[in-house]
């Protein structure tokens, strides 16, 4: 039989996942010759031999490949056989890195993990083992290709003995470039506050967990950034912890050796574990088990909490003498700031705060917080997408051209596409803060930098006065397009579920702010949208907000500019509401409101919830991002009666657009506050009575528009209670509903939407109708 060759181009994760190695053996065990070689942007391979040999290969290989590869597109071309004597690996080329993609950081592989608790392995208790189906990767790239001496491995040559094992295509650590061994690898150490070293290795991790275990604090720097750390089964550093962050009621996330020990405080479903377990090791948001054995002030007064499972060595050593410890690990930064990344900035910022710090001296590249999934309406929706997703791809239904868009101002992330792929990068927080915009600026350049996309087109927010904004028209001037903040929610849903170029849907955005066309604050719409346009069709009712951004911090205020008109002063005065400067302020809210002075109008659904939870007593103080909204939830799930109350009521807007009257929702809790029901059972009334009167607004629209499909969007979406009755209403009445799947619902999906207007030429608002021309 007559030898052939074919030549591959395989695009898709196949850099630093062990991929050629993989192809290496395979092609071994197919008796094929040729080689394999890195050209950045793809993996090139030649393969000679007989017919049934290649055609064997080509079926093995994306059936047996390494668990962190994931094959995009295969190209094969018949050529010329050459005559290849054996098969080789070649070294990576300096080439085109356009649409390269670098693997992100996954948790520690079970192969790893043993052989750091087995005393006969040379990595025995060194947190920093490796192979080619584990570790840190985006968090070490300084440049590409994806090789060592691109990475901040760079700083640590290989071994003797590591250097066999690296060079070795039939070993598991071949190529594997953050590998190392205590001989030639980073090392670990203990110091006090100021910076004195109290021990190293493994011995720093021994003490480490016995300060926990005391109650200390700790920071403990890992992949992408430091935790703070301390023991959240007491309730004394917990509370500590809250005292020296000024953080008084925010929730901590937790980390447990495992899902045995999750579960003696939290109530994992199976997608709950699916997410959890999984090599991504996000945080995942569970429901608080009845028994539940952490400190109150971990999560309080809400009913569930963030858990994850440890994804470095260091961290699963910190579980070896303690293992039924459960450890608070929440990010090293202030709300909305970047999370510190380096030794010295560890020693200045959390002075004052961290007891003693666990050190290592591998540099971190790239500043990656860890990824908060939730599941929602049975499906896992990510709150935050970060370490262990980015900076994985995703995929578009149609092509763009080269494009950038750059995201809000809050939970901001920045996105580019080019052909069918979009790169969204890790979550960068709040930019209205300057050291947090400068951290923007700096992923934006990084993401060029690794991706090869120098964006033609711009996409940013409509507000003028966001950082955001003017860094897009400095950058793309007439090449920029400022989208609406809703409008791009549902840009990024339909791209999300992989909607085809001429597809429209009815998209529901329901947040807490954006800025609005008509120059008012957006924030709950219901949208008819194609990827060419969109028409605002109805919207929650615009509610006066006395002090503008005050009304957010103080929702009591909320509750004054929505009942304002409904309820005497007299009336108004009795509702056990807060304001910080007591009556003083509740006169001077009334002035405002009567002399329409600094009063923002919104139709924020985000807003109806807080003044909700303030008007029930839940909450009357924001001190962390969604806290009344978050808290309203909690209290509807503790409702014993789940009463059937009608509280909503729909009337016409201008040009027939239908409005949610939420006026009269809130005044319904008010008239039934005072009669049977508690608190918790009006706040269930208030989610399911806001849904359903969305959902019937969204039917009666989409009926008479004539769309089939209707989606949600926007950070109410991650309040199951909401999601789930908006979703069960539309699908009984027919419709097909969507939601996010592999991007956020709240505002980290902005910078997706507006490169999506940016890379399709989008319109404003009236041209939805036109569809299918640009």
């Amino acid at each position: 039989m007559q030898n052939e060759a074919r030549l591959l181009h395989v695009t898709g994760t196949v850099q630093g996942v062990g991929f050629r190695p993989f192809i290496y053996q395979l092609a071994k065990s197919h008796r094929l010759s040729g080689y394999v070689k890195n050209l950045g942007n793809h993996v090139e391979i030649l393969i000679e031999g007989k017919r049934v040999n290649l055609e064997s290969f080509l079926n093995d290989m994306p059936e047996k490949k390494p668990p962190l590869a994931r094959i995009k597109e295969v190209k094969i071309n018949t050529v010329s056989f050459s005559g290849f004597l054996e098969f080789i690996i070649i070294q990576s080329e300096q080439g085109t890195f356009e649409n390269s993609i670098i693997p992100p950081d996954t948790a520690i592989c079970e192969e790893c993990r043993m052989e750091i608790f087995d005393p006969s392995s040379r990595y025995y208790h060194y947190p920093f083992a490796v192979c080619t189906n584990c570790g840190p990767r985006y968090t070490t790239v300084r440049t590409l290709p994806y090789d060592r001496e691109n990475t901040t491995m760079a700083d640590f040559p290989l071994c003797g003995e590591c250097e066999v094992e690296y060079t070795d295509p039939l070993n598991r650590r071949h190529h594997a470039q953050p590998f190392c061994c205590p001989e030639c690898g980073p090392e670990l150490w203990l110091s006090d506050a100021q910076g004195k070293v109290l021990a190293k290795n493994y011995e720093a991790i021994v003490k480490a967990s016995h300060l926990l275990a005391q109650g200390s604090i700790l920071s403990v720097k890992g992949f992408g950034g430091f935790h703070i750390a301390c023991n959240a089964r007491k309730e004394d550093p917990v509370q500590e912890l809250r005292k020296r962050l000024g953080r008084p009621e925010q929730p901590f996330a937790v980390m447990a050796k495992d899902t045995v020990v999750v579960e003696s405080f939290a109530e994992p479903g199976h997608e709950d574990l699916k997410c959890l377990s999984s090599a991504h090791r996000p945080i995942t948001v569970l429901p608080k088990s009845k028994t539940f054995e952490l400190a109150e002030s971990v999560s309080p007064n809400l009913h569930n909490i963030g858990v994850m499972l440890p994804y470095t060595g260091t961290q699963e050593l910190l579980f070896d003498l303690m293992p039924d410890s459960v450890y608070v690990m929440t990010s090293a930064n202030l709300p909305g700031r970047p999370m510190v990344v380096e030794n010295e900035e560890a020693l200045e910022k959390l002075k004052g705060i961290s007891d003693f710090h666990l050190l290592h001296n591998r540099v971190i590249a790239n500043r990656n917080d860890d990824t908060v999934i939730r599941v929602v309406n049975g499906k896992s929706a990510f709150i935050r997408r970060s370490r262990g997703f980015v900076p994985e791809p995703v995929e578009l239904p149609f092509e763009v051209e080269a494009v950038a868009g750059v995201g809000a101002e809050m939970n901001s992330t920045v996105t580019l596409a080019k052909g069918k792929l979009a790169y969204i990068s890790q979550y960068i927080g709040n930019t209205s803060h300057v050291e947090t915009f400068r951290y923007h600026a700096e992923v934006f350049q990084h993401l060029v930098q690794l991706t090869g996309i120098e964006p033609l087109n711009w996409g940013c927010d409509l507000h003028p006065a966001f950082n955001t904004t003017r860094f897009a028209i400095s950058r793309g001037r007439e090449k920029t397009l400022q989208v609406q903040h809703h409008y791009a929610h549902i840009l990024a849903l339909m791209a999300d579920n992989s909607l085809p170029e001429d597809s429209k849907i009815l998209g529901i955005a329901l947040d807490g702010v954006g800025y609005g066309k008509d120059g008012t604050a957006w924030g709950g719409e219901f949208l008819g949208a194609s990827y060419f346009g969109y028409k605002r069709l109805g919207h929650l009712l615009p509610q006066p907000m006395p002090g503008g951004d005050l009304a957010v911090k103080i929702p009591g205020r909320m509750v004054l500019g929505m009942l304002s008109g409904k309820l005497g002063e007299a009336e108004l005065e009795k509702l056990p509401l807060y304001f910080p400067r007591g009556r003083q302020e509740f006169s001077a809210v009334a002035q405002q409101l009567q002399r329409k002075i600094n009063v923002t109008m919104s139709s924020s659904a985000g807003r109806v919830l807080d003044a909700a939870a303030a008007l029930l007593g839940i909450c009357q103080v924001k001190t962390y991002e969604g806290e009344p909204a978050m808290k309203l939830e909690s209290a509807a799930k503790r409702s014993l009666q789940k009463p059937d109350l009608s509280l909503v009521f729909k009337k016409e807007g201008e040009a027939g657009a239908p409005v949610l009257d939420t006026t009269e929702l809130l005044l319904g809790v008010y008239e039934h506050s005072c009669g049977k029901y508690s608190p918790e059972d009006l706040a269930f009334a208030v989610e399911e009575n806001l849904a359903k009167g969305i959902a019937e607004i969204a039917i009666s629209l989409a009926t008479k528009k004539g769309f089939e499909k209707v989606g949600l969007s926007g950070g109410v979406a991650y309040n199951d209670h909401i999601t789930s009755c908006i979703a069960g209403t539309l699908k009984e009445a027919g419709f097909e509903f969507l939601t996010h799947r592999r991007v956020p619902c709240g505002d980290g999906c902005i910078s997706f939407g507006q490169a999506i207007a940016a890379g399709l030429g989008t319109d404003s608002e009236g041209t939805l109708y036109d569809v299918g021309s640009r």
